[in-house]
This record gives structure tokens, sequence and C-alpha cells, in this order.
């Protein structure tokens, strides 16, 4: 690859989320052809990876991103995106995730740049604002991030690290372990990404908070991630 050359994969694992994908690559797509006209230009890439092999996915993909079909499991779904892309940035952003313009454009700055680095964005859950508080809070004290802070990286510093690992769960803290076991310098700056709360109004928040606390000490003790993974969503994602 030419070393001149500043590109970026927007890599976007989904399993049965249609709509949501949909919003989200509309949005994608009108951030994109505003931010081309205002600098250098760049081929940013949207890779839609689908865990559910669905025609209708692959339908809403058709015309506006990458379609690539893998088994299910959000780690292993963005493991697959990655291998399938030669871009020097990506960016992780789930199908139900809404950005900025300020946040796209802060992350092209970050691929036009030459500094390797990893890091996320400060996430908000509507009408759950003292969860996401906290979640930042703690992201930034730990640099242990969550997929639905929009994690980045620059993929030879992704790759130097061992890669993204190929896990149906805990892949976020998988993945942020092995940056900062290797010394990659981490970014987490004061701009804001919407997550969707549906997980947490579906199943209520305290047990949902305390399901995923409680597979988090599973898996820092050796839990296999796909018996979490099973434990976890019971089936499906």
């Amino acid at each position: 690859m030419d070393s001149e050359q500043l590109d970026l994969a927007i890599v976007i694992p989904v399993f049965n989320d249609d709509d949501a994908l949909r919003g989200l690559l509309e949005q994608l797509r009108a951030y994109g052809a505003s931010a081309q006209q205002q600098g250098p230009p760049m081929r940013v890439e949207r890779v839609v990876v689908d865990g559910a092999a669905a025609q209708q996915t692959a339908a809403v993909a058709a015309g506006q991103a990458r379609y690539v079909a893998s088994d299910a499991g959000r780690g292993v779904q963005i493991a697959a995106g990655i291998s399938a892309c030669q871009t020097r940035w990506i960016w992780v952003l789930h199908a139900d995730t809404r950005v900025s313009q300020q946040v796209y454009d802060y992350v092209l700055l970050l691929a036009r740049g030459l500094v390797p680095l990893w890091g996320r964005f400060d996430v908000r859950l509507e009408g759950l604002g003292w969860l996401a508080w906290f979640m930042n809070w703690r992201s930034r004290l730990s640099k242990i991030c969550t997929g639905d802070q929009a994690m980045f990286f620059a993929a030879d510093l992704l790759h130097l690290a061992g890669g993204f690992p190929a896990q149906p769960l805990m892949e976020d803290i998988e993945v942020s372990k092995r940056l900062k076991r290797a010394d990659a310098q981490f970014h987490a700056p004061r701009l804001v990404v919407s997550a969707s709360p549906r997980r947490w109004r579906q199943r209520g928040v305290l047990p949902t908070v305390l399901s995923m606390w409680r597979t988090r000490l599973r898996y820092f003790f050796g839990a296999d991630p796909n018996v979490l993974y099973a434990d976890y969503y019971g089936h499906g994602q």
C-alpha cells in the first residue's frame, strides 16, 4: 500500500437490526459527502458484517457498504470485517450507534495524522445519563473500553498488539487489554456518540448491569468467551 494513502474502514457488525443499520448508513453517507468537500480526499470504506447472513441485510447494505457474511458473535464479526480491509485506520460502530458530523470529522483528522494510537469516544445513553457517566469515567481511568464507545485503531498498531480478538463476547475488553499490554497510546476525546439503551430497557437496568459485571468477572477468572456468549444471550444477539 502506498505510504501516502490516507484511508479508513468503518466496520459495522450487525445481527437482524436492519432499521438501525439503514439509519446509520444514511448518516455516514451524508457526513462523508460533507467531509470530502471540506478537506483532502480520503478513501473511506464502510463494511457491514452480518452475523445472520440475511438477504434483507445485504439489501440494506447494497450500494452503501461492502457486505461481509460472518458467523455470529460481535468480536467474530468485527475481526472478519477488519481482515477484509486493507486500510490504515479502523473505526468500529455498532448498527444502533449514532455519531455527529464533529465526531466523523475527528476520526478523519486522526486518519490523516501520523500518530499511531487507539481509543474511543464518550457515550450517551438516552434516559440513562448516570450509567453513561460511569461507563465513560471508568473507561477513561482504566483504558478498558466498551463497544458502545465507538472504538478506533491505527491498523498497524492493532496488528502489533495481536489483532482484534475473534471471540463472540468480551472482545472489547480483550482488545483493550492487548493494546494496554503493548503500551499503545490511548486517546479518549471528550466528544460524544449516542448508543441505544434498548438492552437496558428490555432486560431492566439493574439486572443488565449486574449480568454484565458478572460476565466480566467470569472472563477475568478465565471463563471461555463462547460459554459466556451462550449464557449471556441465550441465543442470537
